[in-house]
């Protein structure tokens, strides 16, 4: 796996040292914009800007989070992440990732950190987090989240094979 490279939100490049090649190769080069997308991925959430969060999904994405994981479930497509989105924030009042982490797996990029936030009953939440994302084009077309770093890499190891 590539060495893991502390990156906040909005670096100017968080530049993985996983891929070999030069500036000029482009599989290094969608590399290097798939890792500044999660960052952009990541934003949009933050700052709840789900326009801005769609715009980095493909029509067709496929998404599992954890909740809807354990029951076989996924969300998929931009309707499906607006369902995401609106189950969310039926649940939640506040909730904010951080991304400490990032490996590059060429296609596939792990974002590792802490997500924070408060429940509309009032309970907070501070724990570690982990995103899975597979890229084609500029689009996640494939995402998974974990409470769980370990779990996280997991995943991507075996996306990654």
């Amino acid at each position: 796996m590539a060495p893991v490279q502390a990156c906040d939100f909005n670096p100017p490049l968080c530049m993985e040292g996983g891929v070999s090649g030069h500036p000029r190769d482009t599989a290094w080069a969608m590399s290097q914009e798939n890792v500044e997308l999660l960052h952009q991925l990541a934003a949009a959430w933050n700052r709840r800007d789900l326009d801005g969060y769609l715009a980095l999904m493909d029509p067709e994405i496929d998404l599992y989070p954890g909740a809807v994981r354990v029951e076989g479930g996924a969300y998929q497509g931009h309707e499906g992440i607006r369902r995401f989105w609106a189950d969310v924030y039926a649940s939640w009042d506040e909730l904010v990732g951080n991304i400490e982490e990032v490996r590059d797996l060429g296609d596939v990029v792990v974002g590792l950190g802490r997500v924070r936030g408060r429940s509309k009953g009032g309970f907070p939440i501070d724990t570690e987090y982990g995103v899975v994302l597979r890229w084609r084009d500029g689009l996640v077309v494939w995402a998974s989240d974990w409470y769980s770093h370990a779990e996280a890499l997991d995943e991507a190891a075996g996306l990654s094979e």
